[in-house]
Order: structure tokens, then sequence, then C-alpha cells
């Protein structure tokens, strides 16, 4: 008996706290909660987070993919029109392309509204566009925003994905987030006095005014595979605690920016063909780098690493970088070791580093130009970083290769790690056990080289 009464303790909960249970599910695992009992199949309409995603009921490789998607944006109106919910957290629609639904997705952006919608995600990019140049055929931008949208005083989180948007027309007091992507922006600088109270922006995939400059209140930027026409970018962020850019080398010129407030920067140039001589990117990005040396996370790609020594007079032009934390993106190619050697010998506070390998393989990469691993690092110089405050060593895609051990054996050894306390490695997943009894070998001997430092082997790690 006391079994029986037990069984289902959920359910004798009132609708409005199973409700608030249910605001904690993602929206695909919310809507499977209707087929437990019939008190539950309407439940989920109540939901104040509701997304629509193609790519979870539409396969674009079947033949029929067109019937599909015209299910899909039915589902979609059904869902909505049974919606009782006056007010809504968040309202997502994944849409590629959506050529012949204009007039449906009209009707959802303003079923949005009328709820009030504090976060609103529209993303109608295709998932077969390649590069910026594909993603600005303007005959792919079928979907207008509501006027009513650019004054909507409830929105606080706004993201917008290659369709028409006037960023001059924007008069929101209480935006605080703004996602722009795959569209040609123009009037940008006048967005932020606008949007009073906007902290984060984000730039995705975008052609550029021929001149950009921003200036504001934003204490997050992040600009991804953008296009700017005169290879330049003025910004004026006093309050900016975060900056991530991925792209093309461009010349950043920072005026006002208070670089004592950097929290994190991520720089990541490799995406495409380098637009500017080794040399005219090395003093490029040794400038950057300067002008962002406080921040306490850095993040630097491979290609930084490979051309920062060639600037003139690296170890002069290099200033100390203040940074607790340097996250180095890296294939350990040989040309890199001098720009990692580099960067260490300027860290004279770093506390943590990561080397995330970005193509880890278990076995040895040849020399480049004269450089070997193995010869480069026996040298027996050791940065300040690592004799007064290194402390913890993460590999993350470790498979055990001359190149991986050579550099953590440097980094280990007693004579060069003094402040060194943990080594964390994380295998790849897809290792066969013979590479994981390789891996595993290395970190014993790891280990075997200093008692002093725990060193830790993690059994997968996924590259996202």
């Amino acid at each position: 008996m006391d079994s029986i009464n037990q069984r289902d303790r959920i359910s004798s909960l009132p609708d409005v706290v199973l409700v608030m249970i249910l605001s904690f599910l993602s929206f695909k695992d919310n809507i499977k909660t209707s087929v437990l009992s019939k008190r539950w199949r309407n439940l989920c309409y109540e939901t104040g987070n509701i997304s629509f995603k193609e790519s979870e009921y539409v396969d674009h490789s079947v033949s029929n993919f067109f019937s599909k998607r015209v299910s899909f944006v039915c589902y979609m109106l059904n869902w909505v029109s049974r919606v009782p919910v006056k007010v809504i957290e968040s309202f997502e629609i994944f849409l590629g392309y959506p050529v012949g639904f204009e007039a449906e997705i009209k009707y959802l952006i303003e079923f949005s509204i009328s709820r009030q919608v504090k976060k609103l995600i529209l993303d109608f990019s295709s998932p077969y566009w390649r590069n910026t140049w594909d993603r600005l055929r303007y005959d792919d931008f079928v979907i207008e925003l509501p006027t009513v949208i650019y004054g909507l005083q409830t929105l606080e989180s706004l993201t917008i994905y290659a369709c028409w948007f006037d960023p001059s027309r924007v008069a929101n007091l209480g935006l605080r987030k703004l996602s722009i992507g795959w569209f040609r922006l123009e009037k940008i600088e006048s967005l932020p006095s606008r949007c009073p109270l906007l902290e984060s922006l984000s730039i995705i995939s975008c052609y550029l005014d021929e001149i950009f400059m921003l200036a504001g209140q934003i204490r997050e930027l992040i600009i991804k595979n953008c296009i700017f026409p005169s290879m330049s970018c003025l910004l004026n962020l006093p309050n900016i605690d975060i900056f991530k850019y991925s792209g093309n080398v461009i010349v950043f010129d920072f005026q006002k920016v208070n670089m004592r407030l950097l929290k994190e920067v991520y720089l990541d140039f490799g995406s495409d063909e380098p637009t500017y001589s080794t040399k005219e990117a090395g003093d490029i990005l040794s400038h950057l780098l300067n002008d962002l040396r406080s921040s306490r996370t850095l993040t630097v790609c491979y290609y930084l690493l490979e051309v920062i020594p060639e600037c003139n007079d690296p170890v002069d032009m290099l200033r100390d970088v203040e940074t607790h934390h340097l996250v180095l993106e890296t294939l350990l190619h040989p040309k890199e070791i001098t720009g990692i050697r580099l960067l260490l010998d300027h860290c004279p506070n770093l506390e943590t580093l990561t080397l995330k390998l970005l193509c880890p393989r278990p076995f040895p990469m040849p020399s480049y130009g004269g450089i070997c691993s193995q010869t480069l690092w026996l040298e027996n110089i050791s940065s300040r970083c690592l004799r007064r405050t290194l402390k913890i060593l993460v590999v993350r895609g470790f498979c055990n290769s001359s190149n991986e051990f050579y550099l953590l054996n440097y980094l280990v050894r007693p004579e060069h790690g003094y402040a060194l306390e943990r080594v964390e490695l994380y295998m790849p997943t897809w290792l066969k056990e013979t590479e994981r009894q390789w891996a595993h070998f290395g970190a014993a001997m790891l280990q075997s080289t200093s008692n002093r430092v725990q060193v830790i082997l993690h059994n997968g790690w996924c590259i996202c």
C-alpha cells in the first residue's frame, strides 16, 4: 500500500510547480513529458521557453526534406496556437533559408512580441553557406524584422541571423545583449547610444562599414569571421571586459579603453589565407598583445605563435603580459615553438597554462626550417613564470607524441618548473587501445620526472 502511495510523488504537485520544473528542461525534453499521462499532455504548452530548431525535426539528406520542412512549419504554428501563457521568457526559431514561409515566420514573430518576449533568437542562416561572401547574397534574405521589434521595451536579448535589420532604427532602452550575423552591417556606430543598457554585442560573418567604429558602454564584444574593407577597427569602449576576435589579421585601434578591466581575451587568426606578410602580421599582432596585455585570461591561436617571432626585434617589441591564465590553441608544429617560448618569457605572473591541441596526433612531427622540438626544449632556459608562479598545466588532446613529450618534460623538470603543482592530461576520445597505452606510458614518464608534481591522466576529451 505504501509503495502505491509513493509511486508518483511528482504528480501530486500542483500544476504551477510542475511547470516550474519543466522550465529547467530543454524544449525538446519538455515536449517528451506530454506522453507521460493525460494530466501531463498540455503542461508543456505552459512553458515560458519555446525553441523550434529545424535540425531536430528535418533531415536535409532525405529526398522529401521539403515536405518535412512544411510539416515543421505547421508544427510551429500549431504549437503557438495552444500556448495559454501571456508572457514568455524566450522564443527561438532556427530555420535555414525560409523561402516560401515568409507569412508564417511573420506570424510567429508577432506571436512572440504579443507575449512580451524577453529573449528572441531568429536564425535563418543556411547550413550550406561556407564563408561570409556566400552568406551576403541579399536575395537569400526574405525575412524582415517587424517595425515594432526595434522599440520593444520588454526585449533584453536579441539574436538575428540572415534577415533584414537596420541598426539605426533601434530604440530599445532595455536591450542588454545583441547578436547580429550574416548581413551587410551599416550605421552600427549609432547603436550603443540608442541602447544605453547594451552590455554584449556579437557580430558574426558580417560585411562591415568601410570605416568600422564602435563606442559605448559595451562590456563584451565578439567579432567572428567578418569582412573589414579598411582592414582596421576603431574601438572606444571604456568598460569592456571581454573581447573575442576570430578572422583575418586587421589593425585594432583601442581608444579610451580601460585595459585594467579586461577579464578575457580570445584571438584567432587562423581561419583564412593571411592578408599580410609574416613580418607585417608579426608587428600588428605584437602591438595588439601589448594593448591587451592586462587581460586575466588570454587565448591565442597557432598563427599568432608562428608570426610574433618574425616581427622586428620580438624580445624588445613584446611587453610583459599580465595574464594569469594563458590558453594556447596549438598544433605544436615546430614553427610555433619560438612563439610559445616568447609568450612564456613575457608572462611573469602566469598561474595556469592550458594547451589545447587542435590536431592531436600520436606520432612525431618533423622539424621545420632547422627548428627541432627535441633540441630546442633541451636547452637549459627557464622563464620567470616557471620559476615563480606557474602552478597548473592542462593539456587537452594529449597523445604523448614526441613534440608533446619534449614540451611537457621541459615544463615539468624540477630545474624549470619550480612552482608547478599539478599536470592534467586529457586524452582524445577516439584513441585506439594501443595509443591509449602509449599516452599512459607518457603520463608515467612525466610523473617520474618530478615527484613534486601530481600528474593526472583523464580518459577522454572531445574537440568541440
